[in-house]
């Protein structure tokens, strides 16, 4: 009879001890990082799993599936996600990693045009910030939003006050996409392409094919806007090089700077090409202001520009969605 408690313990302990996933977590992490559509229908293969049984590895595979979703814009996807990651079973997994997580909530936040809700959550992120790359990293996702809200030189000075002598390759390169950015708002377009030339140079170091594609079409806004189409053909080819590594957000944006290109020669635009450029419907919120920047050209940034301030008021993600680590919300 003495035995039954103890029989009682052991079996509590074996069916509370983590299990081993049947998702394939180093393959859901080259896919959110390079093919995120993949990682979700990863993730959705293996879902049931993850809510059935506490893994090793869920927390992480959580993690990985937030920022696929990000990417891919799957707005229902992040909040069911962040919701998740909340879940009392992984307290011990997620804790000293809970900056990561807020950041990456304001990283969906921003994307979806919620500048508040953005600048909130990086905010929260600051205050686990314990080291001068965490403190970077979440300095330059504020300048990014202020840089959004229309208030480049903002963000200027918070990345101008950010040491970059210690600091690794991958945020150096976020480093200088965002300090790209914001010189082309303020329309230093030398300083700009200086810029995005050293976060490619950055990712090519780390190998993230990725991104080293991906900062091409930011060089090309640049071309652009300086009207060099000889640049603009010469870098064209290296931003869809490889078409796995593209989303189907930034591809419809290299179609729309593509089109741009086509007509960059003209003085005036038939009322066919203006309809073509005002055409953005598909294109998603953290390319409109480049789309704005150049459109301008034709007198056409007014349309955009209204749909950039209608974005502000379409809220896809519900408020606080980190409220869980961030009790100031």
């Amino acid at each position: 009879m003495m035995a039954f408690p103890t029989m009682l313990l052991t079996w509590a302990l074996a069916v509370s001890a983590p299990t081993t996933c049947t998702l394939p977590i180093e393959l859901l992490k080259s896919q959110a990082t390079n093919q995120p559509k993949r990682a979700i229908q990863t993730y959705l293969k293996h879902k049931h799993s993850l809510q059935q049984q506490t893994c090793t590895d869920t927390a992480l595979a959580y993690r990985y599936i937030l920022m696929a979703a990000t990417r891919e814009q799957d707005w229902p996807l992040v909040e069911e996600v962040a919701i998740a990651l909340q879940s009392v079973h992984l307290a011990s997994e997620l804790e000293g990693k809970e900056l990561n997580i807020i950041n990456n909530i304001g990283v969906a936040y921003r994307k979806a045009g919620q500048t508040d809700d953005a600048l909130a959550h990086y905010r929260c992120a600051l205050t686990y910030a314990r080291t001068h790359d965490a403190r970077a990293l979440i300095k330059i996702n504020i300048a990014i939003v202020h840089r959004n809200a229309g208030q480049p030189a903002i963000g200027f000075r918070l990345l101008e006050g950010i040491e970059e002598g210690y600091l690794p390759s991958v945020i150096l390169a976020g480093l200088h996409v965002a300090k790209g950015n914001t010189a082309l708002q303020l329309k230093h377009y030398d300083e700009a392409q200086q810029a995005y030339q050293q976060a490619r140079d950055h990712y090519l170091k780390m190998q993230d094919r990725r991104n080293a594609q991906a900062v091409v079409a930011n060089m090309l806004v640049v071309a652009l806007a300086t009207n060099n189409l000889a640049a603009y053909d010469q870098l064209r080819p290296e931003s869809t090089s490889d078409p796995l590594l593209l989303t189907d957000h930034g591809l419809r944006f290299i179609q729309w700077l593509d089109t741009f290109r086509s007509y960059s020669s003209a003085n005036n635009l038939s009322r066919a090409q203006q309809l073509a450029l005002q055409d953005t419907q598909d294109i998603a919120a953290d390319y409109l202001e480049f789309v704005a920047l150049l459109s301008a050209r034709f007198g056409l940034n007014q349309d955009v520009t209204q749909r950039i301030l209608n974005k502000s008021h379409q809220l896809p993600l519900s408020g606080a969605l980190a409220k869980h680590w961030c009790t100031s919300m």
